[in-house]
């Protein structure tokens, strides 16, 4: 009984410290994680401008740098009601018919799409720190198994809880 009591307060010393570790970096997963699915790494701008009507693609490109950007237009599709045009930082569509242009611009906001890139595993390095990370927290949920004894414990209580958390998940797999 003596061994059982001191492997679980270690468990709960390793626990206790490795937690405290990982909720920095779980903050800021939690974040990017909503930062990405809501798309919020980019501040896009919505704007319109009246051009001639019937433009040819040329012209088209000639009256975009004089009346709207300073950016040129680097690609341009032709359909037949308009021509989908995009520029560096953005894009738009010319209506033909009537000379109408709406364009986006899209602008960077350097924290949060840092926070994305992290989130998404595209820094540099990051892989090795991620790959630490999931080892922690693996570590974390398994210790954690076994922290509580008795009948709240996860061989009376815990383990239901622990189905329910699996079952989840497969719920979701089958959607």
């Amino acid at each position: 009984m003596l061994a059982k009591n001191k492997i679980r307060l270690w468990l709960r010393r390793i626990h206790r410290d490795a937690g405290y570790f990982v909720v920095g970096i779980t903050l800021v997963y939690a974040l990017s994680g909503i930062f990405l699915h809501h798309k919020m790494g980019v501040k896009t701008t919505e704007e319109t401008v009246q051009l001639s009507p019937d433009l040819t693609p040329e012209a088209l490109k000639s009256a975009w740098a004089s009346a709207a950007s300073e950016k040129a237009i680097t690609y341009l599709e032709e359909r037949s009601e308009q021509i989908v045009f995009y520029f560096p930082g953005g894009m738009g569509e010319y209506q033909k018919a009537s000379g109408i242009t709406n364009y986006e611009t899209y602008k960077d906001r350097p924290l949060v799409l840092f926070m994305s890139q992290l989130h998404e595993n595209q820094v540099k390095g990051w892989g090795f720190i991620a790959d630490i990370y999931a080892g922690v927290l693996v570590f974390l949920a398994l210790s954690g198994l076994f922290m509580v004894p008795g009948k709240n414990g996860f061989m009376r209580r815990g383990v239901w809880w622990f189905a329910a958390g699996i079952a989840l998940v497969v719920v979701f797999a089958f959607l």
